[in-house]
């Protein structure tokens, strides 16, 4: 059973970086919409970090860090 447990969180964790990716492309899409540059450079930049560096972010505001 703990085997079980074990995969299927170790699943789960791989499947938010593939949720996170797939939501960035459609993001980037939406951005591409956009009527001028200066509004889509914008929307690219807020939607640019990786799901890695995302990630790590989100940890040093969880322990009270400042972001970089």
């Amino acid at each position: 059973m703990r085997h079980v447990l074990l995969l299927a969180a170790a699943l789960s964790l791989s499947g938010c970086a593939f949720v996170y990716d797939q939501v960035q492309s459609v993001a980037q899409v939406n951005c591409a919409n956009l009527g001028d540059a200066q509004s889509q450079r914008a929307c690219e930049k807020r939607n640019a970090p990786s799901y890695d560096d995302y990630e790590a972010r989100r940890k040093r505001l969880q322990q009270g860090n400042k972001p970089t």
